[in-house]
């Protein structure tokens, strides 16, 4: 048996992938919360590029530079970050989508004169 999983995102570390059900349940909350994650990406973005704008007015070092042109350069990692978050969200539904495919015929039936070490279940 492994060795209990040390996490750092305690909604993912209480769920014990043991069935059909309580892998469901990781990959909705893992989604969740990289839909959740890439939201506030986005909202770091904005104010990064708000910031870093604002901070250029009146600064005698960035006088004739244009600011808000280097701020959003600035600012695009964080896109970038965000938007591999919701794949990250598109990932987890793949991830779903392919377990009902590659294992329907156990989901289907079950032999039943075994132990399953997973619980095969709609």
């Amino acid at each position: 048996m492994p060795e209990a999983k040390k996490s750092s995102i305690p909604e993912l570390a209480a769920i014990e992938i043991r069935s059909t059900t309580a892998l469901k349940n990781y990959i909705d909350a893992s989604r969740s919360l990289a839909r959740d994650f890439a939201g506030e990406l986005e909202w770091a973005a904005e104010d990064i590029t708000a910031i870093l704008t604002a901070t250029g007015k009146g600064n005698p070092f960035l006088m004739g530079i244009d600011t808000k042109i280097r701020a959003r350069r600035i600012a695009k990692y964080a896109r970038r970050a965000a938007e591999l978050q919701r794949g990250t969200a598109v990932e987890m539904v793949k991830l779903w989508q392919n377990f009902l495919i590659q294992f329907e015929p156990a989901l289907a039936q079950r032999p039943k004169d075994k132990k399953p070490t997973f619980e095969f279940k709609e």
